[in-house]
């Protein structure tokens, strides 16, 4: 019997000038519908689906999950001042642009990310079913894990 995948509601992601642990946790949701007017699910919809957003949704999106993900407050308004205000919300040009984090922010508290180490030791088992090496292409080492997996490291 196969056991149920672990599934995070928080994502590091490359974004600004590193790499961050964003999370959108019940206090932070509570914040941003707050501050967007709106629910949960109308802030996603205008993010993923209808690509109506505001730029609230963007903006505090980002910086509530950046708190959520473990950075303090005036860290995250400051990395919000210094690389979101005067730039482009989406360009298209940035594959770590604001629009596409903050949707990879909300489809991460709406519906989860499974972790890399998860993900890793499934494919392992399935390959080993199946005799194959699990892989279906070459392998890139430029690839990186957009799921979280702190969690999983300090739980060891």
């Amino acid at each position: 019997m196969a056991s149920q995948p672990n599934i995070a509601a928080e994502i590091e992601l490359s974004w600004a000038d590193g790499t961050y642990l964003f999370a959108l946790k019940l206090k932070q949701i509570e914040e941003l519908q707050r501050l967007c007017g709106a629910g949960l699910g109308e802030i996603a919809q205008r993010l993923l689906v209808e690509r109506r957003w505001r730029v609230s949704d963007v903006v505090e999106t980002l910086r509530l999950g950046l708190i959520g993900g473990g950075l303090p407050a005036v860290r995250a308004r400051e990395l919000i001042e210094t690389y979101v205000d005067g730039h482009p919300l989406a360009d298209p040009r940035d594959p770590a642009n604001h629009l596409m984090t903050a949707q990879a922010v909300i489809t991460a508290a709406y519906f989860g990310v499974v972790e890399a180490t998860e993900e890793v030791e499934g494919k392992a088992e399935a390959a080993a079913d199946d005799g194959t090496d699990g892989s279906t292409s070459r392998p890139s080492p430029d690839k990186r894990s957009r799921s979280a997996s702190r969690r999983s490291k300090s739980a060891a």
